[in-house]
């Protein structure tokens, strides 16, 4: 049975500690040309396909099958699309930011404009579940949120995620 992530935003960023993410500038991909959840899908595949070393095509259908199983909206216009992956030897994340809100089946029934795609190793479930959990408790935060939105580049919009609050 899925059940699906429903959180409460926190209101102030000090309330989140900071992570450590196996995330680059370079896997950071700000208003691409994107139209639905599929695109997106395909340019987060895209980009991991290098830190991974797997076809894009691969990725893209991990990624997609695993939101077959239901939506990887978390609400307040943000998902985290994942997949376990035979041939990852490490932890990747991916991040596409847009400004056309693109639907993709969020508990809160909003549409999605930040995704952060993450790709483990098939036998990692708890690094799975610590990664997606460390992501989701940063998204949390209205300001961050909104400083993410804001943020034309990738460098900021790095420095955002992965500096403490």
């Amino acid at each position: 049975m899925i059940i699906p992530l429903v959180w409460r935003p926190l209101r102030k960023s000090t309330d989140v500690a900071m992570i450590t993410l196996p995330l680059s500038p370079i896997n950071i991909r700000m208003d691409p040309p994107v139209a639905d959840a599929g695109g997106v899908l395909r340019v987060l595949a895209e980009i991991l396909a290098g830190p991974t070393g797997l076809s894009a095509e691969g990725i893209a259908v991990a990624l997609q099958n695993r939101e077959m199983q239901g939506s990887t909206g978390i609400g307040h216009g943000v998902a985290l699309p994942h997949a376990r992956m035979e041939g990852v030897s490490q932890i990747a994340i991916a991040a596409l930011r847009t400004t056309q809100g693109i639907p993709f089946a969020a508990p809160d029934g909003l549409d999605v404009y930040i995704f952060l795609a993450v790709v483990v190793p098939k036998a990692a479930a708890t690094a799975h579940l610590e990664t997606l959990s460390a992501l989701a408790a940063k998204l949390a935060v209205d300001e961050v949120r909104e400083a993410l939105m804001n943020t034309p580049d990738p460098q900021e919009f790095f420095r955002l995620l992965t500096s403490p609050a």
